[in-house]
């Protein structure tokens, strides 16, 4: 390996750890170090605790051996840097010990960080080292590992390798085997649903977890008042509690009106990564308070760049029309199965007619021209789908800003619940929410969550309007007109958050990978695929359409 003075001085440093990793899963090196991932488990949690506890001790001898721990060395000549977990020495040779915290085993990946340590050693030293070691926890026991030639040559070429990926930048095709079990970046990589989207394995077993469990806090009480207090979010109104909420159990909050929180409850919020929106009472999103945004900028720029192609912006722009226009399709014809209506066959035969159209059209103009004729259809349908026992549901048309009657007052609520929570996906995975394709990237509009929103806008927003007015859990005694402008009261915004709650988290099969999850995990999971379109490691967006 030569390398010039100059280059040693500027090259990024690679940590030893990051080595060893790449021996293990060359993906997890990239999503570590070019993306920034920062995703734990309990397997990382437990040996950190373990790591925090030796360093409870600086430096022991014990039978004649002296141990030092928690050393730092970085190394010019090789282009690493590494915290070596112990250097022990005895009988004036010294050598390191790396400690693992499962059962004794062999592993490349641990040989290779073991002889990175080594090299770093004999750098500062100048003493050659003949041998480290291994200890595994859970067995009590340490392994030896020799510094042979081959894994000497082997560490090498894998730094080499490590800077590659640093400079490419190129995302490592996924190993989808047993080692991606148990990986806290699983989530993130995707192995087995990037695998079978490029037509190299099969179906996926089971969806990976998500971080969020979708527990929202929502409060629109007027006056309330939220603090902390000893773990848990305390909800009171005129210096009476009416809540307790433990701090771990939730996921997101909703603050609706004039509804008051205090800096240390936000500052706590934000150190757990949760989420505060800040909603008017027609739904509106007026603002958010986001834990620190994804650092995958290459991602971003990847995006960017997405925005300025004509022929990919116009390729993605078609996915999102025809997965809105496909669930409206079905979602008419789910209702007309008992209600046998002709209006409704012939809205679904329109929208259908028009969706064949959408791979022919030639730039987004005529695109939105197609989305707006079945939209059109759609609107013209959901009077014939509404128990119209009371007058008061009435539907003549969309109408917004302002809603002038309860339906449009439940739609104009219902997409307003749904953007946010496409906003908070996005923002999870690392797009920026107003750089979009379809919608047209105008000052405060989030465009790339409205364009995402198309495809689950009906089978959530729209179903859940039909569900909460047909099922009675939306009263008319729970609106309001103010100066023509129709909004639901407390009273009927709780119902109706309910029946939107109730909806994104129902479990549905998932109609390319085959396993179930719910719709707000389908949301996620469509914001990574999009991310790995972007980031070409697949080569067409395929939006969630329902049977």
């Amino acid at each position: 390996m030569t390398v010039s003075y100059n280059d040693m001085e500027t090259r990024t440093k690679i940590p030893i750890s990051a080595v060893a990793e790449y021996h293990y899963c060359p993906r997890i090196v990239y999503y570590r170090m070019v993306e920034g991932a920062e995703e734990v488990n309990h397997f990382l949690v437990e040996g950190r605790l373990q790591e925090e506890a030796r360093e409870e001790r600086a430096t022991q001898t014990r039978d004649s051996v002296r141990q030092q721990i928690k050393i730092t060395i970085a190394s010019d000549y090789y282009g690493i840097t590494g915290e070596l977990d112990i250097i022990e020495e005895k009988d004036g040779l010294r050598y390191p010990v790396e400690y693992k915290r499962g059962l004794l085993k062999e592993a490349v990946n641990d040989d290779v960080q073991v002889c990175c340590q080594v090299l770093l050693m004999e750098e500062v030293t100048g003493i050659d080292i003949p041998a480290g070691y291994i200890y595994y926890a859970k067995s009590a026991s340490r392994r030896k590992v020799l510094m042979t030639a081959d894994l000497r040559e082997m560490t090498l070429d894998t730094i080499e390798a490590v800077r590659s990926v640093l400079e490419d930048q190129i995302i490592p095709p996924p190993v989808n085997d047993e080692r991606c079990v148990g990986c806290s970046l699983a989530p993130r990589c995707l192995p087995e649903e990037t695998t079978y989207l490029n037509k190299r394995g099969v179906a996926p077993k089971r969806p990976l977890p998500s971080d969020s469990l979708g527990r929202v806090l929502y409060v629109d009480t007027y006056g309330a008042y939220l603090r902390k207090r000893e773990g848990v979010i305390n909800v009171s109104k005129d210096k009476e509690t009416l809540q307790d909420i433990p701090l771990t159990a939730i996921d997101q909050v909703v603050l609706v009106g004039q509804v008051n929180v205090t800096t240390p409850l936000l500052t706590e919020l934000l150190h757990r990564g949760v989420a505060t929106y800040f909603c008017n009472y027609s739904g509106r999103l007026t603002g958010w308070l986001q834990p620190t945004w994804g650092k995958n900028s290459l991602l971003r720029l990847a995006q960017f760049q997405a925005y300025g192609d004509t022929e990919v912006k116009l390729a993605l722009s078609k996915t999102f029309v025809c997965g809105k226009m496909s669930n409206y399709r079905t979602l008419i014809m789910r209702y007309n199965r008992s209600l046998n209506l002709p209006e409704l066959s012939a809205a679904a035969d329109t929208i259908g007619r028009y969706m064949k159209k959408v791979s022919d059209t030639a730039n987004i103009n005529e695109l939105l021209g197609l989305e707006g004729i079945a939209s059109r259809s759609w609107f013209e349908s959901l009077p014939y789908m509404i128990k119209n026992e009371e007058t008061d549901f009435f539907f003549s048309g969309r109408n917004r800003r302002p809603p002038r009657d309860p339906i449009n007052a439940l739609l104009s609520f219902g997409y307003s619940m749904l953007v946010k929570d496409i906003i908070g996906e996005l923002m999870r995975v690392g797009l920026d929410p107003y750089i979009g394709f379809l919608h047209s990237a105008v000052y405060g509009r989030p465009a790339l969550a409205l364009d995402l929103m198309e495809e689950f806008r009906p089978i959530i927003a729209d179903s859940v309007v039909l569900t909460a007015v047909n099922t009675g859990m939306v009263r008319p005694d729970h609106f309001e007109n103010i100066e023509m402008n129709c909004r639901m009261n407390e009273s009927g915004r709780k119902s109706f958050f309910q029946a939107y709650r109730n909806r994104i988290n129902e479990e549905i099969t998932h109609p390319v990978f085959g396993y179930k999850l719910s719709y707000r995990r389908t949301i996620e999971l469509q914001a990574r695929i999009l991310a790995k379109v972007l980031r070409g490691e697949i080569k067409e967006y395929i939006p969630f359409t329902v049977r």
